[in-house]
């Protein structure tokens, strides 16, 4: 499984990355502010848009910042799962 750049800015890159015929979504920010919530919130949808399938996020139990995120950003809680490093894990999804 490798990540995908797909949305690339100073303060944050987005990527995708395919597995098991799914995508999920990940993060990397650089600076938070909320500014830079607002535009990554806008780009996220802008690309979430664009798929005619559901995007999938992963979710560390008890990462309360994360979860505000995924909730401001319209992603919606799926199901739990036990990671391959043994680590369960929630997954969300955004829905077209």
């Amino acid at each position: 499984m490798m990540k995908t750049p797909v949305i690339q800015r100073a303060d944050y890159t987005v990527y995708f990355e395919y597995h098991d015929g799914n995508t999920f979504i990940h993060c990397d920010c650089h600076r938070w502010s909320k500014t830079v919530r607002q535009n990554l919130i806008h780009d996220t949808d802008v690309l979430i848009g664009l798929q005619d399938y559901p995007v999938y996020a992963l979710h560390e139990i008890g990462d309360i910042k994360h979860l505000k995120f995924l909730e401001r950003a319209k992603f919606t809680y799926l199901l739990n799962v036990m990671c391959t490093d043994g680590k369960e894990r929630q997954v969300f999804e955004r829905k077209v």
